[in-house]
């Protein structure tokens, strides 16, 4: 009961700041990707101030939860890491929206991000828990620096169409919540998740489409990083004896978990490359994209998109709770299920492009077409001048 008190509280705050800050920002937070050459699918630029009500309904879900509730066990150590990895994140974005940072300042900022959380203790316990030398920890330090500073991009990246970044990153924190409850119990982390999920909520309303705000950078790059610590407290860091331990079961979890931005982005890079771009310059070729170009009805891209990621989540879930004891089988029917869908949506995204492609030679063959016809048009004289010439040639 308590939680879902909070979880009104929070959608009410973030609708109402979302309102406000919406009210006195028409001439501030316009969407800078307009001014660095960066393609969004809506060609309309509109306030970019969501992310600031994401930080907001944060903190004051913090303050809260510190002065009423503060018997609610908590890690100090992450909960420190959380805070200070999720602010320099917001500002990371915020001063992407204000100047469009360069994208090398940028990536060091997300480096930073990491390091953080390193120095915290909070990283991700991979090759370590197979190898006994320290080796096995400077690998798992590589890879959180890099899930990190990848989860930041994906969830940038997605952030192309409306009402979609917003909708799968609810998915995660619902998927966290459900794990939080069947694996450590009520924590503070788990009322501090529905603040944030009410936050969401709260600023889809604006962000459903049409949209009438966006989140920006400000609110992807706060996404991501949270997103990025609850994967590593929550899907990487399962907790299972050393006779269970399976590299499908641990890679398999986090990767269904996060599969809707792992997706696009893999889809993206590699396009991207194969074209000779750069996998950091924005375009209409994104997994959206190409599945309104199939048919999907725009509206319906987010709610497609989020039921694959919430029956993902809820599958990994699964595979940790509720299989106590992991075997081969396990291994090919949970490593089969992310290939598939990647297949899938992989068929789906070629098909798109290739539609896309077609359309774009149609227009500029119709283009080209149109300049012939124009210039294959003799000189033609007005005919006002054509009957002064004839009355002269009378008289």
């Amino acid at each position: 009961m308590k939680s879902v008190v909070l979880l009104i509280g929070a959608v009410g705050f973030s609708y109402m700041l979302n309102k406000i800050l919406l009210r006195f920002s028409k001439n501030f937070g316009v969407d800078s990707r307009q001014s660095q050459n960066l393609v969004r699918w809506s060609s309309t630029s509109k306030p970019t101030t969501g992310g600031i009500s994401f930080f907001i309904t944060f903190l004051m879900g913090s303050l809260a939860l510190l002065i009423l509730r503060p018997e609610l066990p908590m890690d100090s150590q992450s909960l420190i890491a959380l805070f200070l990895s999720t602010t320099l994140a917001f500002m990371i974005g915020f001063a992407d929206d204000a100047y469009g940072t360069h994208p090398s300042l940028k990536f060091m900022g997300q480096v930073a991000c990491g390091v953080i959380l390193l120095t915290f203790g909070h990283h991700i316990e991979f090759f370590s828990k197979f190898t006994d030398n320290s080796a096995g920890l400077w690998l798992d330090y590589g890879l959180t620096i890099f899930w990190v500073v990848g989860m930041m991009n994906s969830l940038n990246m997605l952030d192309n169409m409306d009402g979609v970044t917003t909708t799968i990153a609810l998915t995660i924190v619902v998927g966290t919540l459900t794990m939080i409850t069947f694996s450590r119990g009520i924590s503070h982390d788990f009322y501090l998740l529905v603040a944030v999920a009410g936050g969401f909520l709260g600023f889809l309303f604006w962000n459903w489409r049409p949209a009438k705000v966006y989140m920006g950078d400000t609110g992807s790059m706060f996404i991501g990083m949270l997103a990025a610590f609850v994967g590593i407290k929550y899907f990487w860091n399962i907790h299972t004896s050393p006779d269970n331990l399976s590299i499908i079961r641990m890679t398999a979890i986090p990767l269904m978990v996060f599969i809707v931005p792992i997706m696009d982005t893999t889809f993206v890079t590699i396009a991207r490359i194969a074209r000779g771009t750069s996998p950091f310059v924005g375009g209409k070729d994104h997994l959206t994209h190409n599945m309104v170009r199939v048919g999907v009805p725009e509206e319906m891209v987010p709610v497609v998109l989020g039921l694959v990621s919430m029956v993902s989540g809820l599958l990994a879930i699964f595979a940790f709770r509720l299989i106590p004891e992991w075997q081969v089988i396990y291994s090919a029917l949970f490593g089969m299920y992310p290939v598939m869908l990647f297949g899938l949506f992989t068929y789906l995204y070629i098909k798109g492009t290739k539609i896309a492609a077609m359309r774009e030679k149609m227009e500029q063959e119709a283009a080209e077409a149109s300049r012939l016809t124009t210039d294959a048009q003799p000189d033609m004289i007005p005919s006002s001048a054509v009957a002064e010439e004839m009355m002269s040639d009378s008289q």
